[in-house]
């Protein structure tokens, strides 16, 4: 299964995932939710969450196992902190 596909497939099963992405000031964040929809604003995509965040598709690191495109390259993509 393919990012795209297993993203539909989240939101139209309400399945919990873990969601990692990029903020504006390139802060990692990784949080587990429902992704409620897909928003569009100013021709730009945002996904929806339960927990009220509005993350912009393209700072979308990757939904549980599932890489984006633009980040299909990373392997491993974790914080040693």
């Amino acid at each position: 299964m393919k990012f795209e596909a297993y993203l539909e497939d989240s939101i139209s099963q309400k399945r919990f995932v873990n969601l990692q992405y990029f903020t504006d000031i390139h802060e990692f964040m990784s949080i587990s939710c429902i992704i409620t929809g897909m928003i569009n604003k100013e021709s730009v995509t945002y996904l929806s969450t339960n927990t009220g965040e509005e993350v912009l598709l393209d700072k979308v690191i990757k939904i549980d196992e599932f890489y984006a495109p633009s980040y299909a390259h990373i392997d491993d993509f974790t914080c040693d902190c």
